[in-house]
């Protein structure tokens, strides 16, 4: 029975995935990009919180996999990971003492702590060490991102999937705001370790430099291109 329930379920997510992909391409392929652009700074960035950067990779992936599949709250739960993540991996740069404890489960990250204005990550005075932009578009976005994805998380009633969307079944409306939110988090995700590396040669691919300009650009961060562009030269 439970062989025959599964088959069905698989038979379903794969036929979600085959029109998700049809109905979407333009938007997929995008994101794709964004996603390959973020594995390529990865690959240049040597330090020990890189393993983070992998997770961010994996949460990024999952998330995509499962939205495709119309598993949309699943899909959602990964984005939410991937935000905090993001901002995790900035921090724990320049806070090598919570690392450490992090490493070893004794301290607990916070999304209070990492998007507080003063003391977290979506600090101007904080980003300013590095890059001299505004950062509200940056900030606002993030900010964006984590609430609408801690609907889902925090299984508030009308986004619990068995409510909203009754079965798993490809909902294009839906698949479109899910991925308008995720090319938005692959863009923060770039932004960040931008800025954050702006003062490296990051030694990225021509292929890339043309998707980096159009994204920071969009949260218009000038000053971070300008300054990774002086290594492009």
């Amino acid at each position: 029975m439970i062989e025959e329930l599964l088959e069905i379920f698989k038979n379903k997510l794969d036929d979600n995935i085959s029109k998700s992909i049809k109905e979407n391409d333009k938007k997929i392929s995008e994101i794709a990009l964004n996603i390959e652009v973020i594995e390529e700074i990865s690959s240049h960035i040597d330090n020990d919180t890189q393993i983070i950067l992998k997770e961010i990779i994996h949460d990024l992936i999952s998330g995509l996999y499962s939205g495709l599949q119309a598993l949309y709250r699943n899909a959602y739960i990964s984005l939410r990971s991937g935000i905090e993540l993001s901002l995790a991996y900035v921090y724990f740069l320049d806070h090598n003492y919570e690392y450490l404890f992090w490493k070893q489960d004794k301290y607990d990250v916070k999304w209070a702590v990492l998007e507080n204005g003063e003391t977290g990550v979506l600090n101007r005075r904080y980003l300013s060490l590095f890059c001299e932009d505004e950062f509200e578009d940056l900030f606002t976005l993030c900010r964006k991102i984590y609430r609408g994805c801690s609907q889902f998380v925090h299984g508030k009633y009308e986004y619990m999937y068995t409510v909203k969307h009754q079965i798993v079944d490809y909902n294009k409306n839906t698949l479109v705001e899910f991925l308008d939110m995720y090319y938005d988090l692959t863009n923060v995700v770039i932004a960040l370790l931008l800025i954050r590396h702006s003062n490296s040669n990051l030694g990225i691919d021509e292929t890339y430099k043309g998707i980096i300009e159009k994204n920071l650009k969009k949260l218009q961060l000038i000053s971070t291109l300008e300054k990774i562009k002086e290594y492009w030269k």
